[in-house]
């Protein structure tokens, strides 16, 4: 009965963290308001921006308390944006 009540347990946190990890994820998209962070990165051509370029200003702008860490992070590892670039257009997006 014990390792029952852990599969449980263990099923119903990696159920949570997923659900989390989702919320983490579409929040940006559903309050992307880091237009300034993408204007600023495409040089003022919205279709010059890429998705890790959005995605990184998406998280940048959702007031969350590690915003510009996750913002700089997806920034320059994913986007591989240099390090001025990142700096200041994290900034924008935290506005």
């Amino acid at each position: 009965m014990t390792e029952s009540i852990r599969t449980r347990l263990a099923t119903a946190l990696c159920a949570f963290a997923l659900a989390a990890g989702g919320v983490v994820i579409a929040a940006p998209a559903a309050h992307a308001s880091g237009p300034d962070c993408a204007n600023y990165l495409a040089g003022g051509n919205p279709a010059r921006s890429t998705i890790g370029e959005e995605l990184a200003c998406g998280l940048g702008a959702t007031g969350l308390p590690v915003s510009k860490e996750l913002c700089d992070t997806v920034m320059s590892k994913v986007a591989q944006v240099g390090p001025a670039r990142t700096d200041t257009a994290c900034k924008e997006a935290g506005g």
